[in-house]
């Protein structure tokens, strides 16, 4: 019985090959060959799809070679011009040709349908092609132009025609100077105090006649001046005073008639301060009735303000508390500026501001 079993084994091995039969090797074969038929397969159709894409555009191209061609065949006479317009012979140039006139006919139709006269695109190509000859950079003048455009706008004021030129370059002079060495270029101060002939009544804010006449007729005239210079239009008229206090006011009435004054409807004579901030502003309001009788500034805002006995004539703080009698501190400072958004007239403004420094 053993000696059969060992024969039957051997018997059995002799047809394996690597441990499988020949049917399971015929399996793999079977299977291998299909993989390598999918894959051949796969490669062909990819081949194919990029045939027949490459065939469509050929087709396409045939097509509109036959369009133009058919175009071109019931006019001989429109084929001859374009072949001798183009001085070409090619078929196939001519056809370039051809499809370049329609394309420029198309963006000419664009042109005209954005409101553009062809005209005048013509002529600004002209002009680009004119500054950059002259190596003029296009972008850079044209942000020069919006910006001269913009000046010309901030400037204009309402109902006025449009600046000139002139005034335009000496803004921007003033522009470029103003971060020079030297700094902004303010206006200049006015400045009209008692050492220089202009005076008060004492403890009062009526005007002497040489002080008031000076303000009828040759202020205003300055004043303009500096206001067509520097393109101000905020006339600021602050009232100082020295440091020696005003004795026996108990009560004050500029609360009650500083507007009466400025409105004409009461004398500067009426003012009656109790104090020397009351003092500086009372005088600063008596400047500005008389400014305000000018013609030449008309339609300018001319502001009153107060500095008080607070403020020395070297624009420093007055803290030492002298009580000397100094002429040169007793004054009237006129100061021009550009108004901002946020200014109202004087006419429209119910209360006159004080300036009082802040600690």
């Amino acid at each position: 019985m053993d000696g059969q079993i060992v024969q039957q084994r051997s018997s059995y091995r002799q047809g394996l090959v690597l441990g499988l039969t020949m049917a399971e090797i015929m399996i793999l074969l079977v299977f291998c060959l299909l993989i390598a038929m999918a894959t051949f397969l796969k490669r062909e159709e990819s081949r194919r799809i990029v045939a027949e894409q490459a065939l469509q555009q050929q087709l396409r191209e045939n097509e509109q070679e036959r369009s133009v061609l058919a175009e071109l065949k019931p006019n001989a006479a429109l084929g001859e011009k374009v072949q001798d317009i183009s001085g070409l012979s090619d078929p196939q140039a001519i056809d370039k040709y051809w499809r370049e006139l329609v394309d420029a006919r198309t963006v000419v139709a664009e042109i005209e349908k954005s409101g553009l006269p062809v005209k005048e695109f013509r002529e600004g190509l002209a002009n680009v092609a004119a500054l950059r000859a002259n190596g003029i950079d296009v972008d850079k003048a044209i942000r020069d132009a919006q910006i001269v455009a913009a000046i010309n706008r901030a400037m204009t004021k309402p109902g006025q025609p449009p600046v000139l030129t002139q005034a335009i370059l000496d803004a921007i002079d003033r522009g470029v100077n103003a971060s020079g060495p030297g700094g902004h270029q303010w206006p200049p101060i006015i400045r009209m105090s008692e050492a220089d002939g202009y005076y008060f009544r004492t403890r009062s804010a009526e005007l002497s006649p040489a002080f008031r006449d000076t303000l009828l007729n040759e202020t205003p005239r300055e004043i303009l001046d500096y206001i067509k210079k520097y393109d101000v239009d905020v006339i600021e008229v602050v009232g100082h005073t020295d440091e020696r206090p005003l004795q026996g006011r108990q009560f004050s009435n500029l609360d009650r008639d500083l507007t009466a004054v400025l409105n004409n409807t009461a004398g500067v004579v009426s003012l009656i301060p109790a104090d020397n901030a009351g003092l500086g502003l009372a005088r600063a309001v008596s400047v500005v009735s008389v400014l305000r009788q000018s013609p030449l500034l008309a339609g300018y805002k001319i502001i009153p303000l107060s500095g008080a006995q607070l403020v020395n004539t070297d624009e420093t703080l007055a803290l030492d508390g002298s009580l000397e009698d100094v002429q040169q501190r007793r004054r009237i400072e006129i100061r021009l500026r550009k108004s901002a958004p946020r200014d109202a007239a004087v006419e429209a403004a119910p209360l006159i501001p004080v300036l009082t420094p802040q600690p």
